[in-house]
């Protein structure tokens, strides 16, 4: 966000978005003007004390410091007086462009594995659950080869009803309850299939690496001062990463590139710079930063608090009228081609079961009321055949509105998944 030549201080070697930001804010807010109001100071910054050695103490060097400093408690307490925050920073990650190539499985890519063992057993399980229903509904026994055939016509019109949305013919209410349930995930799942193959298919991936929690166990570096905060909170174990100038964030880029490291890590903005400038994009930045933080104009303690009011203001203005985002976009290369190629191939994620097992829940309630419609058809059925005497010879046998005798299967009807394999005759009558 700075950049100069320590032993340098003439103007032109002075540029960034923190020098820039202070330009236009210094003439927004008291009409200063570089070389005759202010002067800028190019200071070694490796030590990482400027601040406490020459800024905060009274006999300071400097007035004021800008260069991608964040604003922290721990320095607030130390006496540095923050002008208003002017730009919102973060904690960004680089990693290794290197497109992932096909495989010819990407059409497994859109489910995770236990996704689609879920799918699997359910194919398995649910025509067994559609099938005694379907055998609970009738009063006669059935042969172990109808069961098999039965079964065997389940499953397939199971899998054909979840591949192609087709109906299923049951010919019972119960079943149709599970049935209809099953069309529906089976629409649920077909349209998340769909959308996620899609970008699978037409997306740049870039490997595994997706956000830092996948950087767990890999070679990463990282500034000394973010290296307690990976550690502690994301449980990221880095090497320093000695960081001196630009040349050397760019000596930790081509680490990356080459392999040699899997991530590095320092400030969103620095890694977003050196993304867009590398050559043939063989670094990205991923789109996940972690650790938001704000850049601040750091003023010595003695400085009349009016200026810094005027400051506040002034950063105020030109953050609402946009002349401080353009900077951004102009000193940050947004419009690289490298920072969205690289962005575009780590927002895919596959859907996992976690994510619609609610689907499953809703399958099995459709089965406990199944189960529910069944008993209470053979209760009522049970009681209501009460009232035929079978020992009275003499009362003649009592027919359905079909036409059929009380008891007979096709009162309530032949299954369909044995309409195939067996033939029930309608009994004669003497």
């Amino acid at each position: 966000m700075a950049s100069c030549t320590v032993g340098r201080n003439e103007s032109e070697s002075f540029t960034g978005l923190s020098i820039e930001t202070f330009r236009v804010v210094a003439r927004r807010a008291m009409r200063w003007e570089e070389g005759d109001d202010y002067q800028f100071l190019c200071l070694d910054s490796s030590t990482g004390t400027v601040l406490e050695e020459e800024v905060i103490p009274l006999n300071g060097t400097c007035d004021a410091f800008m260069a991608s400093t964040t604003i922290t408690a721990e320095r607030t307490e130390m006496g540095v007086v923050w002008a208003y925050p002017y730009w919102s920073g973060s904690v960004g990650i680089m990693t290794k462009a290197v497109p992932d190539t096909s495989n010819g499985f990407a059409w497994t890519q859109p489910f995770t594995w236990s996704l689609w063992l879920a799918i699997g057993l359910t194919v398995i399980v649910l025509p067994t659950v559609i099938y005694a229903f379907e055998l609970l509904s009738i009063k006669r026994s059935v042969s172990l080869k109808e069961s098999f055939l039965g079964y065997s016509e389940a499953v397939w019109r199971t899998l054909w009803v979840m591949i192609q949305g087709e109906t299923m013919n049951v010919s019972m209410f119960a079943a149709r309850i599970v049935v209809i349930i099953l069309a529906f995930v089976a629409l649920i799942l077909g349209a998340s299939y769909t959308a996620n193959l899609a970008a699978f298919l037409t997306l740049q991936s870039f490997g595994n690496v997706n956000s830092v929690y996948d950087l767990q166990g890999l070679a990463v570096s990282a500034v000394p001062v973010y290296q307690p905060r990976l550690l502690t909170k994301y449980g990221l174990v880095t090497v320093e990463a000695k960081i001196n100038s630009m040349v050397d964030i760019e000596a930790e880029a081509d680490l990356v590139a080459s392999g040699k490291l899997a991530a590095f890590l320092t400030d969103a903005e620095v890694i977003q710079y050196v993304v867009a400038k590398f050559p043939e994009c063989r670094v990205r930045m991923l789109s996940n930063t972690i650790e938001p933080f704000d850049y601040g104009l750091a003023f010595n303690p003695r400085i009349d608090q009016s200026i810094v009011d005027e400051f506040s203001v002034a950063i105020l203005e030109l953050t609402e009228d946009g002349t401080i985002p353009r900077l951004g976009e102009d000193f940050l290369l947004e419009d690289s081609p490298c920072l969205k190629e690289g962005m575009s191939g780590d927002e895919i994620s596959q859907i996992s079961f976690e994510q619609v097992y609610g689907l499953w829940i809703l399958i099995g309630g459709g089965m406990a009321l199944g189960l529910i419609v069944v008993a209470g058809l053979r209760v009522y059925k049970s009681k209501r055949d009460m009232w035929v005497s079978p020992t009275d010879p003499f009362q003649p046998p009592r027919t359905s509105s079909h036409g059929w005798e009380k008891g007979d299967d096709r009162e309530i009807g032949t299954p369909d998944l044995l309409r195939k394999e067996t033939h029930i005759h309608r009994s004669s009558t003497t």
